[in-house]
C-alpha cells in the first residue's frame, strides 16, 4: 500500500481541500490530525516482526501500514489544542508530554520519505533572525532591525527614524493561547515609547524595524521551483496599512496576480531551498519607488485564499511535488 500521510489538525481547511483532490486523482491518503488525540482516536505501533502502525479514527474506522507504505508527509499545521494552554493539570500535562513524544518517534521512523515540509526543518526556518540574514545574503533588501530587551536602546533606534517611525513584531509565533479553543493574534504595530511599553520591553526581547512606506504587499508562495505570486493592495484601507492581516475583516482587499522580476524570484526559490523546505509562503513589500523588501517567510503559511481569489494552481503544485515520489 502506497500512501501520502497528512499530519494536521480537525479544522484545518487547506488539509480538507487538498486531501479531497488528491482522493479525487485516486491517491491513497492517510489523515492524522493530531488534536483528535484522547477523543476517540487511536494510535498503535507494534515493533518486532516488522514495525507496524494502525490509527482508529473517531469514526471508528481503522488504518493499518507500516512506514515503509508511506511515500510522502505533508505537514500542515497540527496542534494539541487541549494540551495547549497553562493551568494545566498534572496529568494533563503530561499526557501532552506523552503524545508529543509519541509524534517525535512517528516522525523519526518516516525519515526516509518526502515531507512537506519536515518539522525540524520547519522550526530552524522559522528563526526571524536567520531569515532576515538568509535574505539579505541572497540579495534581498531587509528593513533595519533590532532585537532587544533595553528600553533605552528601542528608544535610541526609534529616534533614527523621526519621520516614517518603527514597528514592533513578534519574534515567535503570533498567537497567544487564551483557552483549550481561543488564540489573539498579535500583529505588527507601530511603536510609541511610552513608561507601560519600556515597562513591557523589559520582559523579553522584542523585534523593531524601520517602518517602510509601501506601494503594495506581496505573498509569495514558493512550492518547490515553482512561485505563485499575490499582489495584495492593503494602502488602500488604514486598517490595513501596517499589516495587512490585521482588521481584514472589516474591509475588502483587492488581490491581483503579480508578475516578480526574475531576481526577485529565484531570490524566493533561493530562501526556500537554503531552508530545507519544499514550501515557504514569503512576505515582500513593494516600496513607493518599486524596490522589494524582504520581511519574512512562514515554512507553514497560509495560501488558500490566493489560489481561490485569483485562480492560482498552489495545490496542483503540492500535488505534484507529494506524487512525484509515489508515481
Amino acid at each position: 500500500m502506497n500512501s501520502l500521510l497528512i499530519i494536521t489538525s480537525q479544522a484545518d481547511s487547506h488539509a480538507d481541500y487538498l486531501m479531497h483532490k488528491l482522493i479525487d486523482k485516486g491517491i491513497t491518503v492517510v489523515r492524522l490530525n493530531t488534536d483528535d488525540f484522547s477523543n476517540h482516536l487511536s494510535v498503535t505501533y507494534s515493533i518486532g516482526n516488522g514495525h507496524h502502525i494502525t490509527i482508529t479514527l473517531p469514526d471508528s474506522r481503522s488504518i493499518s501500514f507500516t512506514p515503509h507504505d508511506i511515500t510522502a508527509v505533508w505537514y500542515r499545521k497540527p496542534f494539541l489544542s487541549r494540551f495547549d494552554c497553562t493551568g494545566q493539570s498534572t496529568v494533563t500535562a503530561f499526557a501532552g508530554r506523552e503524545i508529543e513524544s509519541y509524534l517525535a518517534d512517528l516522525i523519526s521512523c518516516l525519515g526516509h520519505v518526502k515531507w512537506i515540509n519536515h518539522p525540524y526543518a520547519n522550526k530552524t526556518a522559522e528563526n526571524k533572525i536567520g531569515q532576515l540574514r538568509l535574505a539579505e545574503q541572497i540579495g534581498l533588501r531587509i528593513p533595519k532591525t533590532l532585537i532587544t530587551n533595553d528600553p533605552t536602546r528601542a528608544g535610541d533606534f526609534l529616534r533614527c527614524f523621526p519621520q516614517q517611525g518603527i514597528v514592533y513584531k513578534t519574534l515567535s509565533n503570533p498567537f497567544i493561547s487564551e483557552t483549550t479553543s481561543a488564540f489573539r493574534s498579535v500583529f505588527t504595530s507601530k511603536v510609541k515609547m511610552s513608561p507601560e511599553i519600556e515597562q513591557s520591553i523589559k520582559v523579553a526581547p522584542c523585534l523593531f524595524q524601520e517602518y517602510i512606506e509601501k506601494a503594495y504587499e506581496l505573498r509569495v508562495t514558493v512550492v518547490g521551483q515553482q512561485v505563485f505570486a499575490a499582489r495584495i493592495l492593503s494602502q488602500e484601507h488604514t486598517q490595513t496599512s501596517t499589516d495587512w492581516r490585521h482588521r481584514q475583516d472589516e474591509v475588502t482587499l483587492k488581490h491581483e496576480v503579480e508578475i516578480l522580476k526574475s531576481d526577485v524570484e529565484q531570490a524566493c526559490v533561493q530562501i526556500v531551498k537554503q531552508l530545507g523546505l519544499v514550501f515557504g509562503a514569503i512576505d515582500l513589500i513593494v516600496t513607493l519607488d518599486g524596490k522589494y523588501v524582504f520581511l519574512e517567510i512562514n515554512p507553514n503559511g497560509q495560501w488558500l485564499w490566493v489560489e481561490h481569489l485569483l485562480g492560482l494552481h498552489i495545490s496542483e503544485a503540492l500535488i505534484e511535488e507529494l506524487i512525484t515520489v509515489t508515481a
